[in-house]
C-alpha cells in the first residue's frame, strides 16, 4: 500500500489517477502471471511424476518454470522477485547434484552456505546494505 501512495501521488503529494491505473496493472499483470507460475508448476510436477523422470529432472524442471516465471516478469516490466531467483537458482543446483550424481551430499554444503551468510548478513554493517535516496527537497531517505 505503501508503495503505491508513493508511485500514485504527485510531487505536490495529490493522487494522479494516470499514475494510479498503471500501478493496477502491473499489479495485476503480475497476480495473473503468479497465477501462471503455479499453474505450470503442478502441471510440471504432475507430469514429471508420471513420466517416472527421476528427482534430478524433476528439480530441473521445477529450477526451469521457477527461474522462467521470473524472466517474464522481468520482461513484462513486472517486479522480479529476488526470493524466487534464489529457489529456483536452488532447485537448479539441487538438480544438477542430482543428474550428476554427485557423491558429496548436498545438504551439509547448503546449510554451510545458509550459515555463512547469515553470518555476513550478521556482521556486514547495516548501513552498508540501506539504499538511500534522493528526495526532491535534497535529503537522502534511508529504507
Amino acid at each position: 500500500m505503501h508503495d503505491m501512495m508513493k508511485h500514485c501521488c504527485r510531487a505536490d503529494g495529490k493522487p494522479d489517477l494516470k499514475k494510479m491505473a498503471e500501478f493496477m496493472q502491473h499489479h495485476d499483470r503480475g497476480s495473473n502471471l503468479d497465477a501462471v507460475g503455479w499453474a505450470l508448476f503442478f502441471v510440471w510436477v504432475g507430469t514429471a511424476w508420471l513420466a517416472n523422470v527421476g528427482l534430478g529432472v524433476g528439480l530441473l524442471g521445477v529450477a526451469l518454470v521457477t527461474l522462467g516465471m521470473q524472466a517474464v516478469r522481468r520482461f513484462s516490466a513486472v517486479k522480479v522477485e529476488g526470493f524466487w531467483v534464489v529457489v529456483g537458482l536452488a532447485f537448479a543446483v539441487g538438480g544438477i547434484w542430482e543428474v550428476l550424481d554427485v557423491e558429496t551430499p548436498l545438504a551439509p554444503i547448503f546449510i554451510i552456505a545458509v550459515g555463512l551468510g547469515l553470518l555476513f548478513w550478521g556482521v556486514w554493517p547495516k548501513s552498508k546494505r540501506k539504499h538511500s535516496r534522493e528526495h526532491p527537497s535534497g535529503q537522502a531517505e534511508h529504507r
